[in-house]
Parts: structure tokens; C-alpha cells; sequence
């Protein structure tokens, strides 16, 4: 009754001050008539316990490391465990990514991330026709597990975790056999593979990589993961990639759904080989976005982890806690950087950092000033991993589990991206599986309509982007810092490398790796040993590509 009386004298204050505000607001002429964050949820003028007052805190909020996980997936999160600075590296070949990761490692960081250019990521070597322009840049140039032992060289492969931003199954191979190579004990193998199996919105995903294919982007995806669970406990078999589907355009609450509608496709592929979940789930892991609106992204994050608990939990029936735990690491916003008045972008990066890290991530990339212009330079790249340090040790932000949890504001938004994302799951769950093309078809539309609402919004001046729409500067003021710029003579060096590797290894050992890989395709075997095989014998990414798409050739 108390409570109650209480409540009760909370909605009439809130009601006179209601219209105190409204007739400031009509005197000066400057209320807008709504306003929206980024997922066009409608944002109130102030929170109170009246818009939490369903909340159970039990339930719904609990403690971190706990049941459903909304406040962290540890419990003493980064008091004893601060999250992996893991800024992404990748251009040129193996030998000059690996300069640049040498010169990160030295100023602190702590992860391995690296990026691959695009003819590698889509299966074709770097003397490829359709490779021409774009070899080694925007990602490293890999070939052949040559190129890949160029680029791990300076690594301690069991001592550090290795993310690996593609889907292509010869570069998991890679790493697999180089791991053999110095006897490395495949048990203490860790990393993460993107591997993710979304159609069309990503070139890190399996479908991109297959051509669209969606059955052997299934396949090869639970391969994958079937392999990995089997032999690298340890690693991270697949990881998905959302935040490159956020970066397409699409709203956080659909970042949300589509998230978790591949991650639960997946699980279920894998009940579909017979697999246990709790021997799946636990190595899931993903990637997503810290966009533009801080509270909502910090919101995003808590909301997602608590989906993906109750849906595991309740849905899919996982029994291990650890099945449970959505784990993820997390890129700011590449589509918020820009070239207009660059130094911005500085602040962009931090804020977008401290969001990720307020929802609880567990590794981070924050993009450099120059993104809007070439691959960062060193001296941009320190400054985004010293960013993180600064966050880490100077800001407070990590002494504290969840620290804008309790927040009336944090907390209903965290419900209603939780609602809202629920709705879109369970329309696309009422349109068949997530696999089906007409599934995959209805999301790529609405991320084109979301990215085409948006950027009529900035045209209109309904969001402000500084220095693009608001606060123009008459001259673009250009970047302060050189740029980055290609080596000329890189392309030329990368395909004598190549002709090197053809020129001298063993024909009869190539030509019997391609016989048994088309045969394990052919006969739904799981790629993954043959690849390893493969890439011992020195096949090129190419040379295994046209493997899987002469099998998939005779299986249609």
C-alpha cells in the first residue's frame, strides 16, 4: 500500500511538471514534435521508477555473470578481466601486415585481428584477373600457407588469441597446419573465425564466399564449426559478424534480430548433425557495432545478451550456463566516420568505445580519425589503441560492473529494444528458416529501407551530423596526419611470392590434396581435414576455391 501511495504521488508530480515543461517549450518555440533515436523508437523527456515499474529485478536484471546475463557475462567483468584491445590490422601481403602488428603488439595491444583484402576472402589468388586493383588492400593479401606463415612469424600462436576476420575455410586450414608445424597442441589453440552465414549484406560470410549458395554456405559454415568444436576447444568457430550488416544500414534492433537469428540458425544446424548444443554454443561468439547513440547502443548490447540467454535457455534447451553467455567483440561505427573535418572522428571513436564498454563487451576495435580516407597509419592507430587505455585506466568506466545499469532511461530501453527485437524474430521465424532465401531476401530489403530512411533524414537535416549537415565549414579542412599510401612495387612482389610457391612445390602431392578434397565435397565429408591437407601440399585460396565450386558444379 505504501508503494503504491508512493507511485501514486510520483505520477501527479511528473504531471505538473509535465506541463510546466510544455508551456516553457511552447514560449520559446522550440519543441520538436518527437524525438527518435536510431531504431525510430520514440524517446520520452524524462524516465522514472513509473516506466520501470514492471521490472523485475531478479528476472530481468540480476547480477553480472549471472542468469540472464543483462549486466555482464563475468561476474567480476573487467576487474580482474579487461576486455582485449584488439585493434584490426590488414594490407599488403603476410610480411607487411606483420610489420604492423609487431609495431601494435609493442605499444600495448593485446589481441590479434587481422582483416584479409577481398580476393582472398572470395576464394581467388592474387594474379587472378578479377583480383586486379584490389590485391591487398583493405585486408592482407594471403595465398598460400606461405603468405600465412610470413604473417604469423613474430606470433606465439598458443600464448595469444587469433581472430581471423573471414569465412573462408583454406585460411582456418592455414593456421591449423602452421599450429602442426611448431607442435603446438591443437587444445590450446585460441582464436575466433567470422565465418558467418549471412547472404548478401557481408563479404566475411560464407554465402558471399560460395556465391550465394545457401546450401553449402550451411555446409561448409557447420563444417566449420563441427570441426573446431571437435579439435580446438578453445577456439571461437564461428562468430557472427553483425556488426558488418549494421554497418549496410540496418537499425540496432534489427543488428539485434538478425544477430540472433543467424546464431540460432546455427545451433539448430548443428542439432541437425546431431550435436549437442552445450558442445556448440559455448564457442559462439559475436561481432557487433557500436554505432552513433550512445545510450542506445550501451542498451543494444544488454538487451542482446539477455535475448540470447532466454532464447538458448528456453528455446533451444542448452543446459551449460556457458551456453547461455553471449560473448562478443565489438568495431565502432565505420559509416560514422567521415571525411568532413576529420579530427571529429577522434571523438566519434571514443564515444563509441565507452559505449561498448558500459554494455559490457568483452574485446574492441575503435576505428581511427583517417577512416573516412585510406587504412590507418601507425600514428592513427596508436592513437585509437591508446584511446582504449585511456578508457581502461584513466576514465573510471571499467571499475564498476555495469555501470549505467539502474538507469530508468538504461533499463526501459533495454526493454524495448528487447521487445522490439523479439518481433522482428518472431516474423521472420513465421516466414520459414533462416536459411531460406525468401527469409534472406525480406532482411536485405529492410536493411535497404532502413539505410535509404536514414540517409533521407541527414539530407533533410532531421540528424545532425557535424560538419556534414551542421556546423559546414565553407573549406574541408583536410587531415593532419600523412596518409596512408600503397607500396607500388607490393602487387609485384605478392605474385612473384605466389609464382615462387607454384614453381616448387611437389606436383604429385598438389595433384593428390585436390583429388581427395573434391572427393570429401563430393561425398558430404567435412571439408575441413582435406583443406588442412590441401594447404600443406601448397594449393593456393584459389585452387581450393575452384575445388568447391566444381563440386558444387556435379552436385546441382
Amino acid at each position: 500500500m505504501e508503494d503504491d501511495k508512493k507511485l501514486d504521488r510520483l505520477i501527479r508530480q511528473r504531471e505538473e511538471w509535465q506541463k510546466e515543461v510544455e508551456h516553457v517549450l511552447e514560449t520559446k518555440k522550440e519543441r520538436k514534435n518527437k524525438f527518435e533515436n536510431l531504431s525510430w523508437v520514440e524517446i520520452k523527456n524524462l524516465y522514472t521508477p513509473q516506466e520501470v515499474s514492471d521490472l523485475d529485478y531478479v528476472e530481468d536484471l540480476g547480477f553480472p555473470g549471472q542468469y540472464p546475463y543483462t549486466r555482464g557475462v563475468y561476474p567480476t567483468m573487467y576487474r580482474t578481466n579487461p576486455w582485449t584491445r584488439r585493434q584490426v590490422i590488414g594490407f599488403g601481403g603476410g610480411e607487411e601486415t606483420r610489420e604492423r602488428v609487431k609495431f601494435m603488439m609493442e605499444q600495448g595491444q593485446t589481441g590479434f585481428s587481422v582483416v584479409f583484402d577481398h580476393p582472398t576472402n572470395v576464394g581467388l589468388d592474387s594474379d587472378h584477373p578479377a583480383a586486379e586493383g584490389f590485391v591487398g588492400r583493405e585486408g592482407t593479401a594471403i595465398c598460400s600457407i606461405q603468405d600465412m606463415r610470413d604473417l604469423l612469424s613474430n606470433i606465439q600462436m598458443e600464448k595469444t588469441s587469433l581472430n581471423l576476420i573471414t569465412a573462408n575455410p583454406a585460411l582456418l586450414a592455414m593456421v591449423v597446419a602452421i599450429a602442426e608445424e611448431r607442435n603446438i597442441d591443437l587444445r590450446n589453440l585460441a582464436g575466433t573465425l567470422q565465418n558467418y552465414p549471412l547472404i548478401g549484406h557481408t563479404m566475411g560470410s560464407t554465402t558471399y564466399f560460395m556465391g550465394g549458395t545457401l546450401f553449402y554456405s550451411k555446409r561448409f559454415s557447420i563444417d566449420m564449426v563441427e570441426y573446431c568444436s571437435k579439435n580446438l576447444p578453445r577456439w571461437n568457430s564461428i562468430s557472427i559478424a553483425v556488426r558488418n550488416t549494421r554497418e549496410a544500414g540496418c537499425t540496432a534492433v534489427q543488428e539485434i534480430a538478425f544477430g540472433l537469428g543467424a546464431g540460432l540458425a546455427v545451433v539448430r544446424a548443428c542439432q541437425e548433425r546431431g550435436m549437442d548444443p552445450d558442445g556448440v554454443a559455448p564457442r559462439i561468439s559475436f561481432f557487433l557495432n557500436s554505432h552513433r547513440d550512445f545510450f542506445e547502443e550501451v542498451a543494444k548490447f544488454r538487451a542482446m545478451r539477455r535475448l540470447w540467454a532466454r532464447k538458448m535457455r528456453q528455446d533451444i534447451g542448452a543446459k551449460n550456463p556457458r551456453s547461455w553467455m553471449m560473448r562478443f567483440h565489438c568495431q565502432t561505427s565505420g559509416d560514422s566516420m567521415t571525411r568532413q573535418q576529420p579530427l571529429v572522428n577522434i571523438i566519434r571513436g571514443t564515444l563509441h568505445g565507452l559505449a561498448a564498454v558500459m554494455g559490457g563487451c568483452q574485446s574492441l576495435h575503435i576505428n581511427s580519425a583517417d577512416e573516412g580516407y585510406a587504412i590507418p597509419v601507425e600514428e592513427t592507430a596508436k592513437l585509437s589503441l591508446r584511446t582504449q587505455q585511456a578508457i581502461l585506466d584513466e576514465s573510471g568506466a571499467a571499475d564498476v560492473m555495469d555501470p549505467l545499469g539502474g538507469s530508468y532511461y538504461v533499463e526501459w530501453l533495454t526493454n524495448q529494444l528487447e521487445i522490439e527485437a523479439k518481433k522482428i524474430l518472431t516474423q521472420m521465424e513465421k516466414m520459414g528458416n533462416f536459411w531460406n532465401p525468401v527469409v534472406q531476401e525480406w532482411m536485405s530489403l529492410q536493411i535497404a529501407e532502413a539505410a535509404h530512411r536514414f540517409q533521407k533524414e541527414v539530407e533533410k537535416g532531421e540528424r545532425i551530423i557535424v560538419g556534414v549537415n551542421k556546423y559546414v565549414e565553407g573549406k574541408e579542412e583536410g587531415f593532419r596526419f600523412p596518409l596512408w599510401r600503397e607500396d607500388s612495387e607490393f602487387v609485384r612482389k605478392q605474385l612473384q611470392r605466389l609464382q615462387k610457391v607454384r614453381k616448387e612445390r611437389d606436383p604429385q602431392r598438389k595433384d593428390l590434396a585436390e583429388k581427395n578434397l573434391l572427393a570429401a565435397c563430393l561425398k558430404g565429408e567435412n571439408i575441413v581435414p582435406p583443406t588442412i591437407e590441401a594447404v600443406k601440399a601448397y594449393m593456393t585460396v584459389g585452387e581450393i576455391t575452384q575445388v568447391f565450386e566444381q563440386a558444387i558444379g556435379e552436385k546441382r
